[in-house]
């Protein structure tokens, strides 16, 4: 496997959204409690921008991308949040191309974004062309590169599942481990991929290990420490294995 990135952000990895070969990533600080964004472009395993703070808040966060629009819900800042706005960004670039108050995004098809709002309780709905909205703009380029990719999502097996016994003597076997409370666990193409947890010192490490068929360990990574289980802890986009270590180390290698 080759290793295609490895970046440190300051602040924790909160979120990420995946389109074709982009990846945003929600970064949150929870010391100046600002939230930034930054995009990855898989295929060449580089980051294209980083830092955008569209606004000197902590009250936004990811929706998703739509062709080459990144979508970001704007919330108001009390003890139960409501989305009152979206911002949508320049994926190439982290521009804001549009600022759109008091409609909350529902969906998106074919260049159309469908937007609704509560009026005496009852949904109203709006379509907006983004191809109108950025009319004047000319970076505006509806093309994106049409790349053939893989993509998959591991399965959670809980300790009482009736595969992870399986899994167990499978790594009991390969490392002399004993994993505990829940593995997450993906075969594609000719590598098996498995999240699991190891009990020391009153806490849990989480390892990603990697191999093949031939039970050749490819990858057998220390991805975190912590006080619990989680589910969902790395993922393959565009024939890449992702994950964040650490909370705020992003890693990926392709398969």
């Amino acid at each position: 496997m080759e290793e295609i990135v490895n970046y440190n952000f300051e602040g924790k990895i909160w979120n990420t959204t995946f389109f074709k070969e982009y990846c945003v990533l929600e970064i949150r600080d929870e010391t100046t409690r600002q939230v930034s964004f930054s995009c990855v472009n898989l295929l060449i395993g580089k980051v294209i921008w980083e830092n955008i703070r569209p606004e000197k808040s902590w009250w936004l966060s990811l929706v998703g991308i739509f062709d080459e629009n990144l979508i970001l819900h704007k919330y108001s800042s009390n003890q139960k949040p409501e989305a009152v706005g979206l911002l949508i960004l320049d994926i190439k670039s982290g521009e804001v191309m549009a600022r759109i108050s008091d409609w909350i995004f529902f969906n998106y098809t074919e260049d159309v974004l469908t937007v609704y709002q509560l009026q005496n309780n009852q949904p109203v709905y709006k379509e907006i062309y983004l191809k109108n909205l950025f009319k004047s703009l000319q970076q505006f380029n509806n093309s994106i590169i049409e790349t053939p990719t893989v993509e998959a999502s591991p399965t959670h097996y809980p300790e009482d599942s009736l595969h992870f016994p399986t899994i167990y003597k499978f790594l009991y076997r390969l490392l002399n481990i004993d994993a505990v409370k829940a593995v997450d666990y993906l075969e594609i193409n000719d590598k098996i991929i498995i999240s699991y947890y190891i009990y020391i010192d009153k806490s849990f490490l989480n390892y990603l290990l990697v191999t093949n068929h031939s039970r050749q360990i490819l990858l057998n990574d220390l991805i975190a420490q912590t006080e619990g289980i989680g589910i969902d802890t790395f993922t393959v986009k565009s024939d890449t294995l992702l994950y964040v270590k650490n909370q705020t180390q992003f890693v990926g290698y392709r398969l």
